[in-house]
This record gives structure tokens, C-alpha cells and sequence, in this order.
């Protein structure tokens, strides 16, 4: 591949802002957290598979904004003929190349929603839904249906205790993630919601800038395909993790919040404790997988 000319090259952060919505408010972080995990993963790319592979991944991701935006043919073309002359071995590294990078923009987009929610309780409003990230609010969701679809709050806590959850843990290994590599990703975006903290320290800084890139170098190391079928044992191991963190962390949190939102339009009492069979949820998975089998 004849060798870029870094200095005319566009930098991963002003492709963003070329692909990003014309209106942007002044809170908006995403870019700016994409274009860190980016840039940050771009580094380790040079030093595991040397400058030939990341100048081609930049020369792809380059060509694919160019497209983007214009819908140009010839881009598309260009963009097909880099692919096409790869060798079986970069081409399988850059096809994971890309893979990785969507991953790390859709952290990006978590801390993004995350930082928007904060921003929002803290001026005690909601931005513009048409210049905001797309995310469920449960307190937003709270003041419209009392504010514009006229409903009371007594009606609207009525409602929801009526509400049920039906938790179901598939055996199907159809849409799965490997736990190793959600728990790579929770660091990375853990790391990154830290490095944005206003009372970060410089030391604190250059720690967790250097704990962002580790995790990322062992999120893009990590095989994200497992080479064995899993057995039941595998199987009841991965239902009782998301036991773990969706419901002993992720359920009660949820509750608290409803309840918050819930003290914010007039309503004093709690939602009633959820109810969930245990046993038939945790002997369904291993059942499933041992008739697969």
C-alpha cells in the first residue's frame, strides 16, 4: 500500500465531527470520548501489527466517512479495492480491526448517555430531544405523562405496579458475547468515565490514560469467538453472572431510581418488590443445553 501522507491526513477526531449531526449541544462529549478510544486503540494496532496495518485500517475508516457523507461510487469502489488486495492474514486482522472499533463507539456512546443524564439532573431539565443522544429516562418518561398526556401521579404509580417482567435466559447461542470480554469492555468504559472526572489529578490522569489502553489492548486480544462448544455446566455458569449483575446489582438499582423519579412527581411510596422464580429460570438453561446436546 503506498504510504499516506500523515500530515494531509484527517485526524479520527475531525472525521467524527464530519459524521456527527450539524447541531451539537455544549455538553455533547461523544466525540470526544470516541476519538480518545480511537486514537488510544490506533496506537496499540501500530505496536501489535506494525504501521502497514494501521495506515490501512485509517486509509478504510477514511474512505468509509468520505462515503458517508457524500455516497460518492468511487469511494465505495476505493474502499472495496483496498479490501480486496488485503492477504487472507491482514485482511482477517483488519476485518477485527473494525469490529473492535465498533465496540469501543458504542462505550463511547454508554459514558456519552450516562454524562447526559448527569448533565440534565443537574440543570434540572432535559435537553432537546432532537439534539440528544437516543435513551430511555424513567423520570422524563414520568413528567410527560403527567405534564402533557394529563395523567395524575397517583394514576401513573397505579399503573406501574400493575406492571410485570418476565426474565428469560436463552441456551441459544445465537446473540451471545463471551463474559471475559463484557467484563474488558465494563473496564474500558469504567476507566473512561474516571478520565473525565472534574476533580481528576494529573497523576490520576496519566494512570487511568494508561489502564484505558491496557484494557483495550486485551479487549482487541481476546478471542471473540469461543473455540469449543459450551457445555451445560458453561451455559448454568454464564446464566448465573447475568444473575449477578442484572439482577442482585442491576434490579435493585433500577428500583431505586424508579422510586426517585417516582418522589419527583408527588408519589411517596415505593414500588413493590419483584418477585421472580429463581428455579425455573436456572434449571431451564441447563435443561435446554443438555437436549441441544
Amino acid at each position: 500500500m503506498t504510504a499516506r501522507n500523515l500530515e494531509k491526513m484527517a485526524s479520527i477526531d475531525a472525521q467524527l465531527r464530519l459524521l456527527a449531526p450539524g447541531k451539537v449541544s455544549e455538553d455533547d462529549k461523544l466525540i470526544e470520548y470516541d476519538a480518545l478510544l480511537l486514537d488510544r486503540f490506533l496506537d496499540i494496532l501500530q505496536n501489535l501489527h506494525g504501521e502497514d496495518v494501521k495506515e490501512t485500517v485509517q486509509d478504510c475508516y477514511e474512505l468509509s466517512a468520505q462515503y458517508e457523507r457524500n455516497r460518492d461510487p468511487k469511494k465505495l469502489e476505493e474502499l472495496g479495492h483496498v479490501f480486496t488486495s488485503l492477504d487472507p492474514c491482514d485482511s482477517i486482522v483488519v476485518a477485527k480491526a473494525f469490529s473492535h472499533m465498533l465496540n469501543l463507539t458504542n462505550l463511547a456512546e454508554e459514558v456519552q448517555i450516562a454524562y447526559r443524564r448527569r448533565i440534565k439532573l443537574k440543570n434540572g431539565d432535559f435537553v432537546d430531544e432532537a439534539h440528544a443522544t437516543t435513551e430511555s429516562d424513567i423520570e422524563e418518561t414520568f413528567k410527560k405523562l403527567v405534564g402533557q398526556v394529563n395523567k395524575s401521579p397517583q394514576e401513573v404509580f397505579d399503573e406501574l405496579k400493575k406492571q410485570t417482567v418476565d426474565l428469560v435466559l436463552t441456551a441459544h447461542p445465537t446473540q451471545c458475547v463471551r463474559r471475559s470480554l463484557l467484563q474488558k469492555h465494563g473496564k474500558v468504559r469504567d476507566c473512561l468515565t474516571q478520565l473525565y472526572a472534574k476533580d481528576i489529578t494529573s497523576d490520576d490522569k496519566k494512570e487511568l490514560d494508561e489502564a484505558l489502553q491496557r484494557e483495550i489492548q486485551a479487549a482487541f486480544r481476546t478471542d471473540e469467538i469461543r473455540r469449543t462448544p459450551p457445555t451445560p455446566q458453561d451455559e448454568m455458569r454464564a446464566g448465573m453472572s447475568y444473575f449477578q449483575e442484572t439482577i442482585w446489582k442491576g434490579v435493585p438499582k433500577f428500583l431505586r431510581r424508579v422510586d426517585t423519579a417516582l418522589k419527583n412527581i408527588g408519589i411517596n411510596d415505593r414500588v413493590p418488590s419483584m418477585r421472580i422464580s429463581f428455579s425455573f429460570l436456572l434449571g431451564w438453561v441447563g435443561t435446554v443445553m443438555e437436549t441441544q446436546g
